[in-house]
């Protein structure tokens, strides 16, 4: 299915310096609040910055999402739509303003569970020039698949959600769209960020309404009758 997309802050994407309008997926819509996660791998960074043990609470990235992403994507009127959120992690639960996606949630905000199937479509993303310029790793083979990378995740999930932090490796989404749930050191370089935020609606605005300031009228409206029709699917379905 189709995810709205909407447009907020600005980062670099290409091999200059000046910054390009962002472009966001909309995973997950609630009354007063929408997830959104980067259409594109925007960047790369370790996941820490020294090889070892570490969990999402102390690792380097969360701090670079938190404070030098944070400062250099959003225009202080859209850090303040950006909503300090309660992240659930199994060592200890942090709160964030940027976070990234655990495997648990990739699984829950991709796929649909209705029809049983896996978007490995929209789990796959591109990497910017930028970002390759940064040293991302990306897919060079002449195909369809060519310049997508891939992105880290915040804890393992599965088998090891119990053990966070007791590894040196972290988990990331392939450029195939699947998991890997033991795939790069932490401190490897060439492992791209997607990005993903609660993005706060209006009060008084329902979660669509509150997009259509940021987003394409054509694909809510889309989405809006894809969610109809899923509706009537689960009501006939009882």
């Amino acid at each position: 299915m189709n995810k709205i997309t909407i447009k907020m802050g600005n980062y670099p994407q290409n091999c200059g310096l000046e910054k390009e309008p962002v472009e966001w997926m909309v995973l997950r819509e609630e009354k007063h609040r929408c997830l959104c996660i980067s259409k594109y791998l925007l960047d790369c960074q370790p996941y820490h910055h020294l090889p070892g043990r570490v969990t999402w609470q102390n690792c380097t990235l969360r701090n670079w999402l938190n404070h030098e992403f944070l400062m250099t994507a959003f225009s202080n009127e859209e850090r303040e739509k950006i909503l300090l959120s309660d992240v659930i992690n199994p060592a200890k639960n942090t709160q964030d303003y940027i976070f990234l996606l655990s495997t648990d949630e990739v699984e829950t905000y991709f796929d649909d569970e209705t029809e049983d199937y896996v978007e490995y479509d929209e789990r796959q993303a591109l990497t910017t020039s930028y970002a390759r310029a940064q040293g991302a790793w990306f897919l060079d083979e002449h195909c369809e698949d060519d310049n997508k990378g891939c992105w880290w995740l915040r804890y393992y999930g599965k088998h090891y959600q119990q053990e966070e932090g007791n590894y040196d490796f972290m988990s990331c989404v392939n450029f195939d769209g699947s998991i890997e749930r033991a795939a790069q050191g932490v401190e490897e370089t060439d492992c791209c960020i997607r990005p993903a935020f609660w993005l706060r609606n209006e009060i008084g605005e329902s979660a669509a309404g509150g997009l259509h300031k940021y987003a394409n009228p054509s694909l809510i409206e889309q989405q809006k009758d894809a969610w109809r029709k899923a509706a009537v699917k689960k009501y006939v379905g009882k």
